[in-house]
This record gives C-alpha cells, structure tokens and sequence, in this order.
C-alpha cells in the first residue's frame, strides 16, 4: 500500500509534473513525508489529482534526481534518509553548467519520440559526411528565433564547442602561427594552440573588453589570422564588451584581413544576452560578403554539457577547410546525436524554469558578495569575485575545498589579482544550494576576519 497522500498544487507554478515534484519536496521538508515512506501509487496518485501517469512519472524521476527519493524496482519510490549518499557529495561550484531543472524529462521525451520511429532510426544510422539538411534547417529557425541571422548552409556541427575551437584553428592556422586572444582567457583554447603548436598572444582586457591600442599594435607586430573572444560573457571575468568595442574590433579585422573567432558558448540570461558580432557583420551594407567572423556556440551552458552539442556559423570563404578538419578528427558529426538536439530544442519546455532559477541563484549571490563588500561582476552562470587581502584565492579555494565545495583560483585562468570563479548550476535542488551558498559566505567571512589567513 501506497503513503495516502493528495498534495494542494494550487499554489505552485510551471508545468504540473514540475508543481507536483515541489509539493512533494516540501512535504518531505516539513516531514509530512517521513524518511523511508513509500510514495503513493503512480496511477492512484494520477487519477486523484486528474492529471496523467506520465506527469506522476516525470515528478518522481525529478524528485529522485534532486535526490529526494529513491526508487526500488518492484516495489516502488520511497523517501530517501536525510543520512543519504548526496550528504557527503561535492557540491560544484568550480563547472559551469546549467542547473538540472526539467532536462531530464525533455530528453527523455526526444529519446522516446526516436524509439517510436524505426524508419527514421535506420536513416540516422547510416554514415553521413555532411550535416542533414532538415537538422541544419531546424538549428537555422531556432538561431533566427534569437536573433541570430544565417543560413541553414553555414551551420556546421560539432562535438561540443572544443571540437569547434580545434577545428577552426586546425582549418585556418599552421604550426609557428600566432593566434590573439584575450588575457585571463577560457583555459581550453591554451589547449587547443599547444597541440597544434600555434603561439597565443594575449589581449589586456578592460571593463568594455580589449584594449583597442593594443590590439592593434598586436595586428600589426605578429599578423595573426585568428582572434579568440568571447563578447557576451567573457570567461572568467564575466566582461561584456558594449556595441563601440564590438564594431572596432569588426572594423580592425577587415583592415588587416583577419578572422574573429567568437564563442558564445557562455551563457547568459535573456536580459543579458546581445547581437553577436556576427550578426553585426552580416547587416552590414557595406559587406557584400561577409568572411570576418565564424561563430562558436554549443546546448552545453544552457541545457547541459553531456549532449554534446556544438556548432559553427561559418563563411563560405572557410567552411571546407574546417569541414576537412573536422573530418580528419572523427571523420563525421554522429546524426543521431544531432536529431536528439534538434528534438530538444523544438519541445516547447526545452527551458522551462531555468531561466527562473539562474535569475534567482545569480541574485542571491550578488546579495552574498554584497553583504561580504566584494567587488564583482556576475552574469549567466558565472561570478568573478575580488577578495581583500591578507585574504588569498587560494586559502578560501583550499578551506571550501575541505567542506566538499569546489569554487575555481583566478590563478587557473593565469589572472593573479585575488579573484575566485563561483559558477551555480552543480546544485539541483534549490535548498542545498541556499545552505551551501552560505557556507561559502561563512568561510570567507571567518577567514577574513583573521590578520594572517592560514589554511
């Protein structure tokens, strides 16, 4: 016999499956739902609240993922002990990646869709060199549906954004070559140029972005083909260059005849987010054919990084030389991953709440940073925090480290001016990210107020 218990889903929001996993959640936090009592019935359950088994199904796979239940095969789901396997975890604030919201369930549902479609399955095992059209047409509509202009033939996937980034400088650059980027950088591009021996040559970056003068004089001193930014959520530092910065820069590549490599891979709230500089060239009257910008973006920071879903804007001028490049990594792009994207971007939930939640998270750690009088600047998922010394990064890096919470050294990103990295998403559930968000604060407030901070 199942627990006999009927939640109240009128004071929730969002989709029902959605309401009913956080009535549940509450009633397991006021201990309605004791530890170890059995779950009502999926279909008992369904039939009292007038809602479908599927919507039961997809509250307890939430619940069980946000560790709140477990399930016994047979036997049903039952209320996980507060002594569970998750008291002990790492709590990642090192990762940045999305926080789990409802991405199981739209996975779930696009890998179901495919099941049921043995003919589209043969078709999609089968070697393909070149993209699918009606995948390339499907990426196409949801870029224009954010502002991004293109056409369906310069969309070129890959294996995440890194696979990007390799194949771009593989297709475009040589051994010897010396590529530009901006200081303090994304550490994967450091990888990237050593395996295929190109030297790097860093940008100051300011409060609006790169130092023009300098980029210039770098232009001219080394005669780069690439330039690697990130405009809209540079990482680490969290800089967003405005729109002056973004059209020098455009306006400096065309003079000297090299290539922006702009990754857009971070994420960013919708009321952060701005036009790439891809965009910028391509409404450009004055290009008949732009080729000075390829554009780098992947699902991983805004659905979630296993999928594995990477992809290029790419210039007629450049797209067969990455095209080979890619191809001489793993041949072809797996079609069968490429349609489980396409399906999760078309659901109708493929953000549901998230963006919600990264909102809510982002603004109680600004109220953290405030409240300790650190200067920072956070956006999307990320926050770049400025410690007072005697205080050092790594002392705090090191105590957290020794509660099981990961948070990054500014040093990682080579940037040695007392900066920690805290990224938001690891946390499922929203409560052990509160407690453990003050944790953080505790620990940096305990450590500050000693003369001499010793880990």
């Amino acid at each position: 016999m199942g627990t006999i218990w009927t939640p109240k889903l009128n004071s929730y929001s969002g989709a029902k499956y959605l309401r009913l996993a956080q009535a549940a959640a509450d009633a397991i936090n006021q201990k309605e739902l004791l530890a170890n009592t059995k779950l009502p019935p999926q279909r008992r359950l369904a039939d009292a609240l007038g809602v479908t088994v599927g919507t039961v199904t997809r509250a307890y796979a939430v619940l069980e993922q946000r560790g709140y239940v477990y399930a016994k095969v047979g036997a049903g789901t039952f209320v996980r002990a507060e002594e569970s396997e998750f008291k002990n975890k790492q709590i990642n604030f090192a990762t940045c990646q999305p926080p789990l919201t409802n991405q199981i369930s739209v996975l779930s549902d696009a890998m179901s869709q495919l099941a049921k479609s043995p003919q589209r399955l043969t078709q999609l095992m089968a070697y393909h060199g070149e993209p699918l059209k009606e995948h390339q047409l499907i990426f196409s509509q949801w870029l224009h549906k954010r502002g991004i202009t293109q056409q369906p033939e310069q969309i070129v996937f890959t294996h995440g954004a890194q696979q990007g980034i390799f194949a771009v400088l593989n297709g475009l650059m040589q051994a010897g070559d010396t590529l530009l980027c901006e200081g303090n950088c994304y550490p994967g591009i450091h990888t990237a140029a050593v395996q295929l021996g190109i030297n790097i040559e860093p940008i100051t970056l300011s409060d609006e972005g790169l130092d023009l003068s300098e980029l210039e004089q770098k232009i001219i001193a080394h005669q780069p083909k690439v330039l690697y930014i990130t405009p809209n959520n540079q990482n680490p530092t969290c800089i967003q260059y405005n729109l002056s910065q973004r059209q020098a820069i455009l306006a400096l590549t065309k003079k000297y005849n090299l290539v922006i490599l702009e990754d857009d891979v971070n994420y960013c709230l919708s009321s952060e987010w701005h036009s790439p500089i891809w965009s910028i060239e391509q409404g450009s009257e004055q290009s008949e054919d732009p080729g000075h910008v390829i554009y780098l973006s992947s699902l991983s920071k805004v659905f979630c990084g296993g999928l594995r879903q990477g992809f290029l804007l790419v210039p007629n001028l450049y797209a067969l030389k990455i095209k080979q490049a890619i191809h001489s990594q793993c041949w072809m792009i797996s079609p069968l991953n490429t349609e489980l994207a396409c399906r999760v971007i078309q659901n109708p939930e493929f953000m549901g709440q998230r963006e919600q939640v990264i909102a809510q998270r982002q603004q109680l750690c600004i109220e953290m940073g405030q409240r300790l009088g650190l200067k920072q600047r956070w956006r999307g998922l990320n926050g770049w925090l400025q410690l007072a010394l005697p205080l050092k990064a790594h002392h705090v890096v090191t105590a957290l480290a020794q509660k099981n919470i990961l948070v990054r050294n500014g040093d990682d990103f080579n940037n040695h001016q007392n900066f920690i990295r805290l990224s938001i998403g690891d946390a499922a559930d929203d409560k052990i990210f509160v407690q453990q968000l003050a944790i953080i604060e505790a620990c940096i407030k305990s450590l500050s107020q000693t003369a001499y901070s010793v880990v």
